[in-house]
């Protein structure tokens, strides 16, 4: 009998319950020989996820990429594992194109269109995929071309296959190219993107932990060519991430997680708490596809990671994500946030697992 995730008034729900789901980002899964998709699977199986988060973008032909999702599939069956796919991403990274405005325009449609009808309408009958994602992390200088392009391939989805939940890696809070068109600072076009009715669930990121305003104030100065400011922001930024990592454990060892107002984490939380209240008004489920926590700053990072997203779903978010499990050696970050399966993040997963399943 199908078992597909779906949305009951506003929450994930599988099998006559909430379906509060832990689950980890392993972005190469779909591009590594079949005995190493195998094997990230059963470790992550082994971690205690629930959830999986991949990339299946447009580099091999729709053919191989249906053979291999559906291979996949029947890994994490036996697991009772869902599956978060990503369909294409803006840098081009295992896909055959970069996307920029041009892109928007029309060019999605020569070749994108049919590569995700044709994907989800093969695999329709899969329930073990929970969500399609147009897109991950989405920038563009035009709300109108991707609320077009949303609304389009939303749509195209939805004509082929109904079992599962659409939606979009949206960064939301305060994360995107600083106070782009879908974070807070634009809220009423993500409000109205997500308004739409092919959209079925809302997608979240958060990286606030460790980044602050400093950091994202140095790297728009850069970026600005503004050299002399872009130093005097690094350097505030390093000195208040050492005041804020002495906090962080002070607190930490007392079971708390502070969040100290006017840093990034005080803002960009308290702006997801508006895209999820916004969620809730409007019976969609939220989750957060993406949450990092970096090694090097030597904090308890699973003891941050256990009391946030206890906070998350106790507010009502249906789904957490972690960024990056490098299981087996393969989906390398490079940017601090990865953990394997000896840092002790699956014991953390499995006793919030218990704590949050609840009946609908």
């Amino acid at each position: 009998m199908s078992d597909f995730v779906k949305n009951f008034d506003g929450q994930f729900s599988l099998s006559g319950k909430r379906f509060r789901f832990i689950g980890a980002n392993v972005y190469e899964l779909a591009n590594v020989p079949a005995d190493i998709t195998k094997s990230i699977i059963d470790a992550a199986a082994g971690q205690g996820f629930n959830a999986l988060r991949f990339w299946l973008f447009e580099n091999r032909s729709q053919k191989e990429q249906i053979k291999k999702l559906n291979e996949i599939c029947d890994l994490v069956n036996p697991y009772g594992l869902k599956l978060i796919v990503s369909l294409a991403d803006k840098w081009g990274y295992l896909q055959n194109y970069r996307i920029d405005n041009k892109w928007y325009v029309g060019a999605y449609k020569k070749g994108y269109i049919d590569y995700i009808k044709g994907i989800t309408g093969a695999c329709k009958n899969r329930d073990e995929i929970m969500i399609w994602e147009l897109i991950n992390e989405p920038v563009t200088d035009s709300f109108k071309l991707f609320y077009d392009f949303a609304k389009h391939s939303g749509e195209v989805i939805k004509a082929v296959n109904e079992n599962h939940l659409v939606s979009i890696g949206t960064v939301g809070g305060v994360g995107d190219k600083f106070g782009g068109f879908f974070s807070v600072f634009r809220r009423s076009n993500f409000e109205k993107l997500y308004s739409l009715p092919s959209l079925d669930a809302i997608s979240l990121h958060d990286y606030s932990y460790d980044s602050g305003i400093f950091e994202r104030l140095d790297i728009y100065s850069r970026l600005m060519e503004r050299r002399n400011l872009s130093q005097l922001l690094g350097k505030t930024d390093n000195l208040l991430n050492a005041l804020s990592n002495k906090i962080d454990n002070y607190y930490l060892k007392k079971g708390k997680l502070v969040h100290i107002p006017l840093t990034l984490r005080h803002l960009w939380n308290g702006y997801n708490r508006k895209n999820l209240e916004f969620a809730l008004k409007i019976s969609k489920p939220v989750y957060i596809g993406e949450v990092g926590f970096k090694s090097a700053l030597k904090r308890e990072r699973t003891k941050i990671f256990e009391l946030d997203a206890g906070k998350k779903f106790t507010q009502g978010v249906g789904g957490y994500v972690l960024w990056l499990f490098e299981a087996c050696g393969w989906n390398r970050d490079g940017h601090g946030y990865g953990f394997n399966e000896k840092d002790g993040f699956g014991e953390v997963v499995k006793r919030l697992k218990d704590d949050f399943e609840i009946e609908l």
